[in-house]
């Protein structure tokens, strides 16, 4: 157990947790960050109080730089030296648990890109429900192959949710890096603001006040969706999973009665 200060910190604003990734002096994500992060989001989202998670930088210019690139010298050593194989990388990682962790989360995540967002940060950034970038001198990217490796924990994947598989393929192959003016024309993140992490908040609260069984039945019919799973089961499961909306759940019960007695206004709120 290690005596430094983690690099995540946290901070409550009703239902949103804001997590603050301070990984001084350069704004690396490492082995320690993505253990101590991984934790975090867990811890939350297995808190039935917190309706959705806010992350951002809290280094100026910096969301996370990139994954600490002399950790990845040390597994190419113990690679060569025979101390891991390849089949090492696909299970017990902490990285890619994170990325799984945000793809699964039971509440809607807004990561507010306030700097630097390339390799291990802009794979995590694009894990996320939403992405808000603030305009900026700044790069978000993927530029591994410049260094002769692959994005490691699913980014080719994941940029290609957002901007297909031809352009993604592109990116990453170039290993482009691009100002959050161009990531935002390219559908890479969903809003250009020139305060990342207050419109983040104002997202994240607005996210916070739906209950978590509407979030969780949409986030179950999006990865039926991705999968490109026969429109006749998904409408099927569509119908099953508004059932379950219905059944056994105050919040929704209360929602309704609310609109019966105040009308059509409080959708518009």
């Amino acid at each position: 157990m290690t005596d430094t200060p983690s690099p995540v910190a946290t901070r409550r604003h009703g239902r949103v947790l804001e997590i603050v990734l301070t990984n001084t002096p350069r704004g690396y994500m490492n082995a320690r960050m993505a253990a101590d992060l991984l934790d975090t989001v867990r811890r939350a989202q297995a808190d039935d109080s917190v309706g959705a998670l806010l992350v951002t930088g809290g280094l100026e210019g910096v969301f996370i730089r990139h994954y600490d690139v002399g950790e990845i010298a040390q597994l190419s050593t113990a690679l060569a030296e025979g101390k891991i194989g390849p089949e090492n990388f696909d299970k017990g990682s902490n990285v890619l648990d994170l990325i799984q962790a945000m793809l699964d989360s039971p509440v809607p995540t807004v990561a507010a890109i306030n700097g630097m967002c390339m390799g291990g940060g802009c794979e995590f950034a694009l894990s996320f429900d939403m992405r808000v970038a603030q305009d900026g001198d700044y790069r978000i990217g993927l530029p591994e192959t410049r260094l002769g490796i692959i994005p490691g924990v699913g980014g080719h994947y994941l940029l290609a949710r957002l901007i297909g598989a031809a352009r993604a393929t592109a990116a990453v192959m170039r290993g482009a890096v691009f100002a959050p003016q161009e990531a935002y024309r390219l559908g890479i993140v969903d809003e250009l603001v020139v305060d990342a992490r207050a419109r983040g908040l104002e997202l994240a609260q607005e996210y916070a006040a739906r209950p978590r069984i509407g979030i969780a039945a949409t986030r179950r019919l999006a990865r039926m969706i991705e999968a490109g799973t026969p429109q006749q089961e998904i409408l099927g499961q569509t119908a099953r999973e508004f059932a379950g909306t219905l059944i056994d759940s105050p919040e929704t019960d209360r929602l309704i009665a609310r609109f019966l007695d105040h009308g059509e206004d409080i959708l518009a709120d």
